[in-house]
């Protein structure tokens, strides 16, 4: 049985296997000679790696990392170009159609917006073809109102609405806020009249423990009232308002008061007045303030300004003694005088006569009074009759007179101290008993009221504890003024003023039988 041969391409019956007719010698396929490649030689022996193509050469060592380098460089940029086209380009493409989308959007919106600008626009220009116009005016006038975005005073009138309901707002200070809401027409004008506002207001209490306390009340929109505690103020207006108060001559600072809407506000005020209370050992003392004769002690003075109280206080045959009492505000003050008996003492005839220690003798504590020269000289010249009151209508003869009558009075009384007689002061010896007298509290002022002599004890007493030695009547002195004759007076009297009298210095002078009802005389207990 023959079988048929297997074609090998190139090949001849030189290539085929060993047992199929071959020599079993594998020359490889023909090949043509590459030009200018030398023949092979056919003696020299031929090198294979075993299977496979003749083609295939082995790397040499030195190439191969180079070669592992260029492969890996290739691969990142397939890889980079496989990422590019499947993941960024279709992004790219997605992010492309999305800018497209969206500006498709706004111009819709654009376009949306252009046509509603046109509707307002055109609802505008219908409107602006019809107005509606409203008057109003309020009590009190000059309020604000507003209407939408416009405001005016009143009286007011708006000409320039759109016909439909609107709401009226009218506001003053201290008024309560008036509000409406108003249809207006185009076909006619709408009148709302005058709107009375009503007041924001509350009211105000007025108290105080004292009497006698006026005060004003000054507040918002000029307000002014004046009246007298205690008192009730209605309908006061809101706001602030400084209440000044005062009692007499005193006057507190302002006080500043809050009224509310609605509100009764209670203020009591209180004068800070203190409360001074005056004992002595022995009791039954007068108690002075200047002129003025307060009380006998013990004595208790209410209402006492703050301040330095100064006072004095005699009991015959004690000396007179001046002290001050410092008093605070809302202050409760005790204050006990134990009276020094020196050598002071009342004659037969019921006058104090005080000692002068810097003098060595004693002083009249008061002017000679009406009582004390009747019951000496037994008659009374005087023109101002009171027993109390200085004797005037005097000549110094008739005062030196009564000083002779004086001494026997007091000697056959026995209270005529030993080596010394009455008698007129001599000028340094009137200038001495004068002591710190102080003119203003004389009745001496340019605007004295007096109209005649008053009761001895008149002025506040001196260092001395004498009185009136400043006013009331001039006084007699033995000294001669002139060779005329005249003698010197000293003092001034109840019509005195500082025009002709300007100081305790002042003298004057008359002959000795001349009289008048403003002179009179005052005696000293001197050695003689």
């Amino acid at each position: 049985m023959s079988r048929a041969g297997k074609f090998i391409p190139g090949g001849g019956a030189g290539n085929r296997p060993s047992g199929e007719g071959g020599t079993g010698v594998r020359t490889g396929p023909i090949r043509a000679p590459v030009p200018g490649t030398p023949a092979p030689d056919p003696a020299s022996p031929k090198k294979t790696t075993g299977k496979g193509s003749s083609l295939i050469k082995p790397v040499a060592k030195s190439q191969r990392i180079p070669i592992m380098v260029m492969s890996a460089v290739v691969c990142c940029l397939l890889v980079s170009f496989a990422w590019y086209e499947f993941a960024v380009v279709p992004a790219q493409r997605e992010v492309a159609a999305a800018q497209q989308n969206a500006a498709a959007i706004q111009k819709q919106l654009a376009d949306a917006q252009a046509e509603f600008a046109k509707q307002q626009a055109a609802m505008k220009q219908q409107a602006a073809a019809v107005r509606a116009t409203l008057t109003v005016d309020s009590k009190p006038s000059g309020a604000t109102v507003t209407i939408g975005d416009s405001r005016k005073q009143t009286p007011a009138t708006f000409d320039d609405l759109i016909p439909g309901s609107v709401s009226v707002l009218i506001h003053a200070d201290g008024y309560e806020d008036y509000k409406q809401n108003v249809t207006v027409t185009a076909d006619k004008p709408t009148d709302l009249g005058t709107v009375e506002l009503i007041l924001k207001a509350g009211s105000l209490s007025l108290t105080s423990p004292q009497s006698d306390v006026q005060y004003t009340l000054t507040g918002p929109n000029d307000y002014s009232h004046q009246g007298q505690f205690p008192d009730k103020l209605d309908q006061l207006p809101v706001g602030d308002y400084q209440l000044t108060v005062w009692q007499h001559d005193w006057k507190l600072s302002p006080v500043t008061i809050a009224i509310h809407d609605q509100e009764s506000v209670q203020k009591e005020i209180k004068f800070p007045y203190g409360t001074v209370t005056i004992n002595s050992t022995p009791p039954g003392a007068t108690i002075r303030q200047g002129r003025e004769i307060l009380g006998q002690t013990p004595f208790t003075l209410n209402q006492v300004k703050p301040g330095t109280l100064n006072l004095s206080i005699d009991l015959v045959p004690y000396e007179v003694q001046k002290f001050s009492i410092d008093v605070p505000d809302f202050g409760n003050i005790t204050r006990t005088i134990t009276l020094r008996q020196d050598k002071n003492f009342v004659a037969a005839c019921g006058m104090p006569m005080m000692w002068i220690p810097d003098g060595g003798f004693w002083a009249g504590k008061y002017l000679v009074t009406q009582s004390q020269f009747e019951t000496v000289a037994g008659s009374n010249p005087s023109y101002f009759r009171r027993p109390n009151r200085p004797v005037e209508q005097i000549s110094w003869e008739a005062a030196t007179a009564f000083c002779d009558k004086l001494n026997q009075y007091e000697r056959k009384a026995g209270k005529l101290p030993a080596g010394y007689v009455y008698a007129l002061p001599s000028e340094s010896q009137w200038a001495l008993l004068s002591g710190d007298a102080n003119i203003d509290l004389a009745p001496m002022s340019r605007n004295s009221t007096l109209s005649s002599t008053q009761d001895v004890g008149y002025s506040e007493p001196n260092k001395y504890g004498l009185y009136d030695t400043l006013g009331n009547v001039w006084e007699w002195c033995t000294d001669l003024y002139d060779d005329k004759g005249s003698h010197s007076l000293r003092g001034g009297s109840w019509l005195s003023s500082q025009d002709h009298f300007p100081s305790a210095d002042t003298r004057s002078a008359a002959a000795p039988k001349y009289a008048d009802r403003f002179t009179g005389f005052r005696v000293v207990l001197v050695p003689q």
